[in-house]
């Protein structure tokens, strides 16, 4: 064997072409996963990598009246913006020249913006890089021939049209129907499962009132436009293009004319208490009011009023800060504000029916019970001035049972029951004895109604008060004055409007208690297809054996007749449209009184249910009972409803007023 030949140079070689092998093995396998087995995937990603997909927006659906008549539409606007991608290929000079000459031409055109809040805007991360970048809306039309004419002065600037919330009636139910605005990052994020109308930054979202609670419905599905970019990211081409689709119409169970009614009125029973000079010579602040009307067999809401208001115009618009600043103020008392939910007031004498109700039904007193009404009650037990508690002016109403005490609002009368309900707590009921009775009818508890915002009212404990001391460093014991206090609607118990109409309206209907809604149906735009119906729900019932029931309405019966508000009834057709209900004047320290009055009609079967109060506005009979007439003048027949103007307010009469029993008609 000659040198150099053996085993050790052929291993070496067998070794170099294994791992030839090898190595070509594994780079033919990696083709074939990249070209066959990955293809799709791969072929997807540089699809995404070339393609971008922006959302377009859709208009909202509209919010009618249950008659037909358009609270809230769109409307055509225009929109001033700047697509980023043909500004950034313009020298920085041609660039800085573009802006600070649109800036100046906006300005001009009455929508104030500096080349540095434009600037600002297009480097702002909320505004998709392949959208324009919107600048001004609802700009004149005159803008957008300017533009359009000297479209080479300005490379990138887009004027388009888009949709924008109107209202046809003003400010009329403004705090119910809200408004839209720009969304925010919580409420994004909120949103984020959303597949079918998905959200993006700068999307317009309800805010308040119906917008809010019916967002699901009033929003459009999104159209989606696929635009193919560079390597840089710049749009090249529209790949495609789905249009967007607008979103269902709202169907509310309000009556327009109704709720101009109801407006028009809480506003003049404010102004009438402020000019009205008292005893003393001093006027009323009387600075807020509200009053709701609902049908008690239902638990539809047929009007709901709230002074003072506000336009949303103002939002759709967009609000400046001088206008945040007034809805903000608290001496404006929060025109945003519903306080026809939000608003909390004690009930006052209104607070009578449910404690009679409760006395009835412990055996506290029986239907004909007489009690003797000397003008005022001595609390048991109790020394000292305050333990004698007068009716209002002091009169005396003699033998009284539990209806002619309701009809003339004999204080001593449920004095005594809430004194009995605590001095005698092991007969009726324990400490809580009274309250459990009261809490069938919904107080102290938040109706559910579907929009944001209502608040709760109280129907305060002896529990509530020990923790309420502890909080405050105050009196945190529970006393037999305080079961009196609560027993005429005084003291620390708090009602809202809506909660006392739907108290009474439960009453009304024959104990069934209703969850308020405001929503009868949605439907598509286009062709009035019904996509929901909303039924009406039931919250609870309440025993109303007749023998309760009776003596409570008779009593309530008499008020517009022979009782407390007999002189805001007079003239009024009792025979042809009875109705029953009670004064309330709530007292509240260091300010004037507040007035109630609630009613029902017409008998033996209701189909409206008014709740009225005016803040530090005088007695319930003399500031609050005026305004409910006049609502079942409009709902009787006897002033028929006008219709409302644009400016929200009723026009001339003239109209037929609204008709139907149940959850129809109201036209």
């Amino acid at each position: 064997m000659s040198p150099g030949e053996g085993p050790a140079p052929r291993l070496r070689m067998s070794l170099v072409a294994l791992v030839s092998v090898a190595l070509f093995a594994s780079l033919f396998a990696r083709l074939y996963d990249l070209q066959v087995v990955g293809s799709h995937t791969y072929s997807v990603q540089a699809e995404a990598n070339r393609v971008r997909t922006v959302q377009l927006p859709a208009p909202r659906g509209r919010i009618l009246d249950r008659t037909g008549k358009v609270m809230v539409d769109n409307r055509v606007a225009i929109v001033v913006g700047i697509d980023r991608s043909t500004l950034d290929e313009l020298p920085k000079s041609r660039q800085d020249a573009v802006i600070d000459r649109v800036a100046v031409e906006l300005t001009a055109a009455g929508k104030p913006i500096s080349p540095d809040q434009i600037r600002l805007r297009l480097v702002d991360v909320r505004y998709s890089r392949y959208a324009p970048v919107p600048l001004a809306s609802d700009v004149p039309e005159a803008v957008k021939i300017f533009f359009d004419e000297r479209a080479a002065q300005f490379p990138g600037v887009v004027v388009e049209r888009t949709a924008l919330r109107t209202y046809p009636f003003g400010p009329l139910a403004g705090q119910l129907l809200g408004y839209v605005g720009k969304i925010n990052e919580t409420e994004l994020a909120a949103e984020k499962g959303q597949k079918a109308k998905p959200y993006a930054l700068n999307d317009e979202i309800g805010k308040t009132g119906v917008e809010e609670a019916y967002e699901k419905y009033l929003r459009g599905t999104p159209g989606l436009r696929r635009i193919e970019v560079d390597a840089r990211g710049n749009p090249v081409r529209i790949i495609s293009e789905r249009p967007p689709r607008a979103g269902d119409d709202i169907v509310l169970s309000l009556n327009a004319n109704l709720q101009a009614l109801a407006e028009q009125k809480v506003a003049q029973g404010l102004l009438d208490a402020r000019n009205r000079v008292n005893k003393d010579g001093s006027r009323n602040a009387a600075p807020i009011g509200a009053a709701v009307v609902l049908d008690p067999n239902n638990g539809q809401v047929l009007a709901m009023a709230s002074y003072p208001g506000y336009d949303p115009k103002l939002f759709a618009d967009g609000v400046t800060p001088a206008e945040q600043a007034y809805l903000n103020n608290p001496a404006n008392h929060f025109p945003q504000n519903n306080w026809a939910m939000q608003g909390q007031w004690a009930a006052g004498s209104t607070f009578k029916l449910f404690v009679g109700y409760a006395a009835l039904m412990a055996g506290v007193m029986g239907p004909d019970t007489v009690f003797a009404d000397r003008g005022g009650y001595q609390i048991p037990g109790c020394t000292g001035a305050k333990c004698f508690r007068s009716n209002a002016g002091g009169n005396a109403y003699g033998n009284v049972t539990i209806s002619r005490a309701l009809t003339v609002s004999s204080d001593a009368y449920f004095y005594n029951v809430g004194a009995q309900f605590w001095l005698q707590q092991d007969r009726f009921g324990g400490p809580e004895g009274m309250q459990k009775y009261l809490r069938t009818f919904g107080l102290g508890a938040k109706t559910k109604i579907a929009l944001p915002g209502e608040q709760a009212g109280r129907v305060p404990t002896p529990n509530w008060k020990l923790d309420y001391g502890a909080r405050t460093h105050s009196d945190d014991k529970w006393r037999t004055g305080d079961n009196v206090n609560m027993a005429v609607g005084q003291g620390d118990d708090l009602v809202t409007p809506l909660q006392l109409a739907n108290g009474y309206a439960t009453f009304a209907n024959g104990g069934t208690r209703w969850v308020p809604y405001v929503a009868i149906r949605a439907q598509a735009y286009a062709t009035k297809k019904v996509t929901k119906t909303f039924v009406p729900k039931v919250a609870g019932k309440v025993n109303l054996p007749p023998q309760v029931r009776q003596p409570l309405l008779d009593g309530l019966a008499g008020v517009p007749r022979s009782g407390t508000a007999a002189g805001a009834f007079a003239g009024f057709p009792l025979d042809q449209f009875p109705v029953a209900g009670k004064t309330g004047t709530a007292q509240v320290q260091g300010k004037a009184d507040t007035a109630v009055f609630t009613a029902f009609g017409p008998l033996p079967a209701p189909r409206y249910e008014v709740a009225v109060f005016l803040q530090e506005s005088g007695f319930g009979a003399t500031a609050a009972a005026p305004v409910a007439r006049a609502l079942f003048e409009g709902l009787s027949g006897i002033s028929p409803l006008a219709p409302v103007g644009p400016d929200g307010k009723p026009r001339a009469p003239g109209v037929a007023a609204l008709t139907g029993t149940g959850g129809g008609g109201y036209d």
